[in-house]
Parts: C-alpha cells; sequence; structure tokens
C-alpha cells in the first residue's frame, strides 16, 4: 500500500514537471508575427475615369499600408481580362475605340493577392470638334464626312474609317441631334442611292440607312435634313418638309410645311425651320405644322440659345423667340456689321449657319465672299465687335462650304476652292484660333491652321455645340 501511494506522487510530480517544463519552453519562445494585411484601389491622375479615344489616362495603383508590403510584390494590369505590359503601380490607359473597359489591378506576394477594378469610359473623339459634309462629284465620288478634333488631327473620311462604305451621291445636308449624326444625299443615281444614313455621334458607327425605305415610300429627292425624337423630317426639293417614321418606316407630308433650305433646330421638344420671314414649327406624330409665327422681315438664320429656346436672326437685329408659347422673350440690336443669309455660298444650295450662340454671346459673319468679317454680339447690352476680317488669311479666294464659328471656343472654320476644275487639289479648310480673352483684332491670332485637300465641294460646316 505505500509503494501504491509513493508510485502515485511519483507520477503526479512527474506530470507537474512536465508542464512546468512544457510552459517554460512555450514562454521562452518569440510571438509568431501576425500577416500583413494590405489592400489596393485604383486612382486616376485626372480625377476621372473618361478619356477622349486614342488620348491617355494615366491610372494609378494605390497599395496601403504601404509601408508594410514587402519589396518583392508583384504588379499586373488587365483590361477586359487581358494582360498588359506594365508591371508597377502606373498604368498608361489609351485606346482607339469608343466604349466601356474594365481594369484591374493586382498586387501578389508571399501573403497573398488582392485586386481592385475599375471601370473607364472611353469617349469618341466625335462628340467634339468640327464635322465638313463633303457633296462628293455629281459622276464619280460619293459624299464623305471629315472631322477636325479640338486638337487639330483630321480625320478625311470618317465613315471609311469606321464602316468602310461612304454615304450617296451628292451629299447635301447633315443634322445632329438624338446623340446621332443624320446625312441627306439626293442619290439619283440607281447605284449609289445612300438617301438618309445615320452615324452614332460618339462613335461614328453607322446605326441606321433608311434608303430602301424611302424608295419603297417613293419620296422625291431630298436636301435638308432633321430629327426629332423618333420622327426624321426630309425637305423635298419642292422643300415640302416630309416626316419619316424610323419605327413604323411611314411618311407623312406635313401640310403647310413648306420651308427655305436654311439649318433647322430642335427647342422644348419641337422643330423650327424658316421659310422667308416666318419660323414654322413641327411636333412629332402630326401632319400640319403647329405654329407659324411671322416677323415681317427676311429671316437670315436662326440658332438655338442654351436656355432651349431660339434666336432668330435678321440683318441687324436677333429676337430671342419662347419655344413654348412662341413669345418674343427680347430683341437684341446689332451696334455694327450686319448678318449674312444662312444659305449663301458659291451656289447658294447649301444650309449654312450665319449665327451661333452660347449664353449671352452671339458669333455671327457677314458674308461668305470677300471681306468675310467676324463678329461678336453681346445680346444683353446691345454691343457688337468686329473681331477679324478673315478674307486675308485664306489661301482661295472662293468660299465653297460656307464658314462656322465655335460658340465655345470662338474658333473660325471656312471652306474654299480655287477653281471648279481643280477642286481635288485646291481646296482647303482654314482654322483660326484666337487668344484667350485677347482683344479683337489681328494681334489676337493665335494659330492659323490650312488643311489642304481634304473638301470634295463642302456641302457645310458643322459644329455639335450649335446643336446641344
Amino acid at each position: 500500500m505505500k509503494k501504491r501511494k509513493i508510485l502515485a506522487l511519483s507520477c503526479i510530480l512527474a506530470t507537474f514537471i512536465f508542464i512546468s517544463c512544457d510552459d517554460d519552453k512555450s514562454i521562452g519562445l518569440p510571438p509568431t508575427p501576425p500577416i500583413p494585411s494590405f489592400n489596393v484601389s485604383i486612382k486616376s491622375r485626372t480625377g476621372d475615369f473618361e478619356v477622349i479615344q486614342n488620348k491617355t489616362l494615366t491610372l494609378v495603383g494605390v497599395v496601403n499600408p504601404s509601408d508594410e508590403i514587402p519589396s518583392n510584390t508583384v504588379y499586373t494590369w488587365t483590361i477586359n481580362g487581358v494582360m498588359q505590359a506594365s508591371t508597377d503601380t502606373v498604368l498608361n490607359f489609351a485606346n482607339p475605340l469608343a466604349g466601356e473597359y474594365s481594369v484591374t489591378f493586382s498586387a501578389a506576394n508571399e501573403f497573398g493577392t488582392n485586386s481592385a477594378s475599375i471601370t473607364v469610359k472611353v469617349r469618341g473623339k466625335y462628340m467634339n470638334g468640327v464635322f465638313i459634309l463633303n457633296e462628293g462629284n455629281l459622276s464619280t465620288e460619293d459624299g464623305s464626312l471629315i472631322h477636325i478634333d479640338e486638337d487639330g488631327q483630321i480625320t478625311g473620311n470618317v465613315s471609311m474609317e469606321i464602316n468602310g462604305n461612304e454615304f450617296g451621291k451628292t451629299s447635301q445636308h447633315m443634322f445632329i441631334g438624338n446623340k446621332k449624326v443624320y446625312i441627306v444625299s439626293k442619290a439619283t443615281d440607281a447605284e449609289r442611292r445612300r438617301r438618309v444614313v445615320v452615324l452614332d455621334l460618339e462613335t461614328m458607327r453607322e446605326v441606321a440607312d433608311y434608303t430602301d425605305d424611302l424608295n419603297a415610300a417613293n419620296l422625291a429627292s431630298c436636301d435638308n435634313i432633321a430629327a426629332l425624337n423618333d420622327e426624321i423630317f426630309l425637305s423635298a426639293q419642292t422643300n415640302a418638309i416630309h416626316s419619316f417614321n424610323t419605327i413604323t418606316k411611314t411618311v407623312t407630308k406635313i401640310k403647310n410645311g413648306n420651308v427655305a433650305l436654311m439649318r433647322m433646330h430642335t427647342a422644348k421638344g419641337k422643330l423650327f425651320a424658316v421659310n422667308g420671314q416666318s419660323v414654322k414649327v413641327f411636333e412629332t406624330g402630326k401632319d400640319t405644322i403647329s405654329a407659324q409665327i411671322d416677323f415681317g422681315a427676311t429671316i437670315r438664320s436662326i440658332a438655338r440659345t442654351g436656355d432651349d429656346n431660339i434666336y432668330v436672326a435678321f440683318a441687324n437685329e436677333i429676337k430671342k423667340l419662347n419655344a413654348d408659347d412662341y413669345s418674343i422673350m427680347a430683341t437684341s440690336t446689332l451696334s455694327t456689321g450686319s448678318i449674312a443669309a444662312g444659305a449663301e455660298g458659291a451656289w447658294a444650295t447649301s444650309a449654312h449657319q450665319s449665327i451661333s450662340a452660347k449664353g449671352d454671346t452671339v458669333y455671327f459673319y457677314s458674308s461668305t465672299s470677300s471681306p468675310i468679317n467676324i463678329y461678336r454680339h453681346i445680346f444683353s447690352e446691345n454691343r457688337t465687335t468686329l473681331i477679324i476680317n478673315a478674307s486675308p488669311y485664306l489661301p482661295y479666294s472662293m468660299n465653297y462650304g460656307g464658314v462656322a464659328i465655335s460658340p465655345k471656343t470662338g474658333n473660325v472654320y471656312i471652306s474654299t476652292i480655287g477653281s471648279y476644275g481643280g477642286y481635288k487639289s485646291e481646296n482647303a479648310i482654314t482654322v483660326i484660333k484666337f487668344e484667350k480673352g485677347a482683344a479683337p483684332g489681328a494681334d489676337a491670332i493665335k494659330h492659323v491652321e490650312d488643311y489642304i485637300g481634304y473638301t470634295r465641294f463642302a456641302a457645310g460646316i458643322y459644329l455639335p455645340e450649335n446643336y446641344e
């Protein structure tokens, strides 16, 4: 019995010694370090995630906390799942095609992998800049479209580059609306009858060709175009307006809808067009005009205002027309100069826009032949200033395609040719840019650029901001 007690006591003592030694061993080891945790994100140096096509957006991968990340950390970037060449925290993103792109930044090391993703929107360069529509040659060349972006880069044939085709025979006019570009061609040749083509404004991809539908409706050749919601308004050579419903594919002649060959504009969900001394109003779903506002004087041009009303220009004054009730909101008189007619030109067959506006400022030109004086008019102050006579800066004397003035920048665009016979080589698009805030005059000119050899009988110069 005594031996059993000694044995039990010995076991207890041995157990105590073993446990104590094990505890001493645990206490003596250094603690296991925690596994570093980190997170990643993506920022852009511009503060947003939008970029114009072919321009560069610098993206920066951010790792936090950066002071705990091992030096052997591997960084990778993917765009729509495709691995990129960059292996550091910076990616210079550029893409020639408009659209949305998923960009992922990843950081990987022995502690794990973390990733962050964002969406970059590539906007089409065609939302800004200027378009020049080419008629083409009556016998041998179809209509085409030129674009000059805000940096002065020119695309000589937009639709051919993007869509692999051109427009119909003798393109006459285009309209910008619904984030689309609508182009009408006379297209009397059976082999080249692309009559109305619609392009996406941002990408210039073709979205519709209504040639067969218009032919089926037996609509005569047209030379002016506008759009409102799902309807396209076309002016036949008789100056009668027809509406074409792009959903039902039906054509309706609008009663009392004769209008002049001048640019049409939308405001407050309606379409406004000029006919001599009056402005006519068109709306979708109607077979007659909604209103006719008579002014008792010949209208030179109209333009959409920044507050969604309509400027109506005469030789020496401008009226602001309320697009809701058709009342005259205000009248402003020019203190110098006069406004050119909206259908001037070599043959006076293209719809030009002799005024453009941004807020209270209206730009206009006096004539499409020398001297081509460019003016700025402050509407609320009845104050007009001659900016410059553009004629001395033109390489050719014959205006063909009109004049356009950007209401945002004041830049002037003029299309000229040297002769009809030499139209392929003797042609120019002249761009005159001015120093911001400089006093009017030759000293204010920042840059003059001539684009030689691009036009093929220009049918008009078009600025997207005139339709905003």
